[in-house]
């Protein structure tokens, strides 16, 4: 669809449809040539419109019943529903631009980027980043009491499938820690959310990582009780990091 040829078509069609009310509100009678011209202009729009648009509308004619009795006019109630027609015509051509804008946008989208950025509203993230197949985000609590998880369960594990960790807190920058964060995930292939404590800024992560649509694999120590809407979604549960590698290193084997 030509956008722009589009655009010029709901401008004539606006101009017609000012046209036939400004007439119609200053003139007590509409005579049937005048609206007959009106018609013509109508459908010449019409099948411009279906050629360019190709959205298959039908031209009009004048019937019978549209006239007075007299046949020398046109019945005001025909007039004005020719008016509220062309009112439609041009919200559904605006609609159809929008529609056909918005598939353009998404399929310039790469697949693994976000549709929209949830802080700044933007049809796609303008950090625009690229996909390491390598790289892996980790989302855990900053806190040393996870880090023998980390450093002997999840690394040595993400090692032996040739795949490298990216957390957060690897790298200083100036970057918004949100958009940091998004950024990361967006760039990486998958992300392993560590939910043991039910951290509030890893349970953020871990829906920004579903809503952008990365794989997940959800850990959680023997300690941490499973939430109620995380129920029903598969996880790796461990009591020490060796048994963290262990079945980590099983279910990455899939990711290659």
């Amino acid at each position: 669809m030509d956008i722009e040829k589009v655009n010029g078509l709901i401008i004539e069609i606006g101009n017609l449809k000012d046209k036939v009310e400004i007439s119609s509100h200053n003139n007590e009678y509409i005579y049937t040539n005048v609206y007959s011209g009106w018609l013509k202009e109508y459908n010449a729009l019409i099948e411009r419109s279906n050629e360019i648009a190709h959205l298959n509308l039908s031209t009009m004619t004048c019937n019978q019943w549209d006239l007075s009795s007299t046949h020398k006019t046109v019945k005001n109630s025909s007039v004005e529903s020719f008016i509220k027609m062309m009112e439609k015509l041009i919200s559904n051509m605006e609609d159809t631009i929008e529609a056909e804008r918005l598939k353009v946008q998404t399929a310039a989208v790469p697949a693994f980027q976000m549709r929209r950025c949830f802080k700044l509203g933007l049809n796609k993230c303008p950090l625009n980043p690229s996909l390491n197949n390598k790289k892996v985000f980790i989302a855990m609590p900053f806190d040393d009491s996870y880090l023998d998880s980390y450093i002997y369960g999840v690394v040595p594990a993400l090692e032996t499938n040739w795949l490298a960790p990216f957390k957060a807190d690897n790298e200083i920058s100036n970057k918004d820690i949100m958009c940091k964060i998004c950024n990361e995930i967006q760039s990486s292939k998958l992300a392993i959310v560590n939910i043991s404590g039910l951290n509030p800024n890893v349970m953020l992560e871990l829906g920004l990582a579903y809503g952008i649509g990365k794989p997940v694999i959800i850990i959680k120590n023997k300690a941490t009780t499973t939430i109620s809407d995380l129920g029903n979604i598969e996880y790796i549960e461990y009591a020490h990091a060796v048994e963290l590698r262990q079945k980590l290193t099983t279910v990455l084997e899939k990711y290659q």
